[in-house]
C-alpha cells in the first residue's frame, strides 16, 4: 500500500502513514460507533466520513488489523476539518505488546 505525508498543512507527525480501509468500533462516555480508518501511523489515524468531535475528545478504539487481528487503543482528537467530515486520532499510551502489534502491521503494509 501506497504511504501519504500529507493529511493537513498543521499535521507535525513524522511517521509514515500506510493508506488503509479498516472498520473501526470507536468507543466513547456516551456511544459506539462504526468508523472506517484511512490511514493509520504509529501516532495514530485518520477516521474518514465522519462528524468530528471536538478536539480533546477521548476515544477507546478497537481496529481489526488484518493478519494481526484485533487491537485495543487509547486515543484523543487531535484535528477536524471544518469543511470536510473525519477527524484525527492520535494515539495515547500505545506500548507493549500492543505497539508491537500496530508495528508488525505497518512493516508488512509499508513493505
Amino acid at each position: 500500500m501506497a504511504t501519504t505525508n500529507t493529511l493537513d498543512s498543521q499535521d507535525r507527525r513524522t511517521m509514515p502513514r500506510a493508506e488503509v480501509a479498516i472498520w473501526v468500533e470507536e468507543h466513547t462516555k456516551d456511544a459506539l460507533y462504526f468508523q472506517r480508518a484511512t490511514n493509520l501511523s504509529i501516532g495514530g489515524l485518520f477516521l474518514d466520513g465522519t462528524l468530528p468531535h471536538p478536539p480533546g475528545t477521548r476515544v477507546a478504539l478497537d481496529i481489526e488489523l488484518p493478519g494481526e487481528g484485533p487491537l485495543r487503543v487509547e486515543g484523543e482528537v487531535v484535528l477536524h476539518r471544518s469543511s470536510k467530515t473525519g477527524m484525527a486520532v492520535r494515539f495515547v499510551e500505545l506500548e507493549g505488546p500492543r505497539k508491537q502489534k500496530l508495528e508488525a502491521y505497518l512493516q508488512r503494509t509499508l513493505a
